[in-house]
């Protein structure tokens, strides 16, 4: 999945999640920030979700999974990122 361009702030993102033993699953995050950073999640998530540090800095969006953790921010490369079209 490639991002056209960068989220911005409101916008909801689909993110691949890892499944063991059964197809991977796309969650909805809501997008709280964006920025240039080497620390991001790499996708699909795997369970627990964990931020890692990178060689090369790149755009990011900081966002909240709906519905299921909604206080925890994490960081995903923006082109491993899509826009989800949401009437939230």
């Amino acid at each position: 999945m490639k991002a056209t361009n960068q989220l911005k702030f409101g916008q909801y993102a689909m993110i691949e999640q890892k499944r063991h033993g059964v197809d991977n699953e796309m969650y909805v995050h809501k997008v709280i920030g964006s920025l240039s950073s080497n620390n991001y999640v790499d996708v699909p998530v795997q369970s627990p979700a964990t931020e890692t540090i990178h060689k090369e800095m790149t755009n990011v969006v900081a966002c909240v999974c709906c519905g299921v953790e909604e206080r925890i921010i994490l960081r995903y490369k923006s082109s491993n990122v899509s826009e989800h079209k949401s009437k939230h």
